[in-house]
């Protein structure tokens, strides 16, 4: 099984940067990094069409086949871990595409780390798990539900195999923490993880609040990537 996956789940009623494709590592190691994004499709794709990462091919796949982008008026998109951007991104075009004006903003963008201006988007620097920051996002979304709950975050690795699994699930009990707090009855939650311990219990307590649980592994996941999706 792989060692990466997101949740794709739905709630029940009971509960511009420019793209820099750059790399820190040496040698024949960043030699190779920059020969697969040179060669990569998607990252192509991402500069033409203006993504700030290629990871928003992902979430496009995932929201087209599972219908997730809200279309009512007063209902909001939070993202989780949003930098640099692109799953924003794309939300903010297909609301943008919808030609309704009031659609505009209704994405809340959350990262610890600054973010350039994204059109329809309110861009919100600080830890999603301060009060002070959920109180600004309560504030953004001004009273509207929230039908959808982004995160894309990943842990800072060690290496070392335990410390990083539980790095991950604290991560996931986070999100799903921020999401129950959050996300309105019949709402949604993407939630990435990373297997290798504790898996199950986290599947378990998902259940407990969501309908539905789907896998998939979208085309711009690459294919030697532990990523999965569910």
């Amino acid at each position: 099984m792989s060692l990466r996956a997101l949740f794709i789940l739905r709630l029940n009623c009971r509960a511009g940067h420019q793209i820099r494709w750059t790399s820190s590592k040496k040698g024949g190691s960043s030699h190779r990094y920059m020969n697969r994004q040179i060669q990569d499709p998607y990252v192509k794709l991402a500069r033409a069409e203006q993504f700030r990462a290629r990871s928003s091919f992902k979430l496009i796949e995932i929201i087209d086949k599972h219908k997730l982008v809200p279309k009512s008026t007063d209902t909001c998109v939070v993202d989780c871990g949003a930098a640099p951007g692109g799953w924003s991104q794309v939300i903010a075009r297909r609301f943008e595409s919808s030609g309704n004006p009031e659609a505009v903003p209704r994405i809340v963008a959350v990262d610890l780390i600054p973010m350039q201006p994204i059109p329809g988007v309110s861009i919100i620097q600080g830890d999603f798990l301060e009060q002070s920051v959920k109180d600004q996002v309560a504030a953004a979304v001004g009273g509207r539900r929230v039908g959808l709950v982004l995160s894309d975050m990943a842990p800072s690795f060690t290496g070392h195999h335990s410390t990083d699994a539980a790095r991950t699930m604290n991560l996931c009990e986070d999100v799903l923490t921020f999401a129950h707090q959050f996300l309105a009855c019949g709402g949604n939650l993407v939630l990435k993880f990373f297997m290798g311990g504790g898996e199950a219990e986290l599947r378990k307590a998902l259940k407990e609040s969501f309908d539905r649980v789907i896998v998939e592994k979208p085309d711009a996941s690459r294919k030697h990537s532990s990523e999965q999706y569910f």
